[in-house]
């Protein structure tokens, strides 16, 4: 998942989706009401082309400001990792939001930033280290 503020496309995305099993399953965020963000809406082309399986993941229920919090919670909780990216070199807003809750879950998560134009890896935590060959090097 990436931060709406994200303004570019980290081709190491790409690279980590080539690597993942044929029959892995994208999570991707959407509102009900609100169209995905750019982010999300690249992710789901680049698994349209790789011919990979992605399902769009929406709060329960529409205009309920805790329907958001609880898709996040919900989505973190069927996700094997989670990869998340901001536009900035810190966390922030509801993409930092998925970071805590995946933590939370002890489920694996990995974060980038962008620094100068350059992506950076501003955290991780992965218990059992399930996923360190397979996250995007920076």
């Amino acid at each position: 998942m990436g931060s709406r503020k994200l303004q570019v496309m980290p081709g190491v995305v790409i690279e980590f989706l080539k690597q993942l099993p044929i029959d892995a399953l994208i999570l991707l965020r959407s509102g009900n009401l609100t169209r995905p963000g750019r982010f999300e809406r690249i992710v789901a082309q680049c698994c349209t082309e790789l011919w990979m399986s992605f399902q769009w993941i929406k709060p329960e229920m529409p205009g309920d400001s805790g329907a958001t919090f609880d898709r996040d919670v919900a989505m973190v909780g069927a996700s094997d990792v989670v990869l998340a990216f901001f536009a900035e070199e810190f966390m922030s807003g509801g993409t930092e939001h998925v970071v805590e809750k995946a933590i939370d879950q002890r489920v694996p998560v990995y974060s980038y930033g962008i620094r100068n134009g350059n992506l950076i890896r501003i955290g991780e935590e992965d218990p059992n280290e399930s996923w360190v060959r397979l996250a995007p090097a920076v």
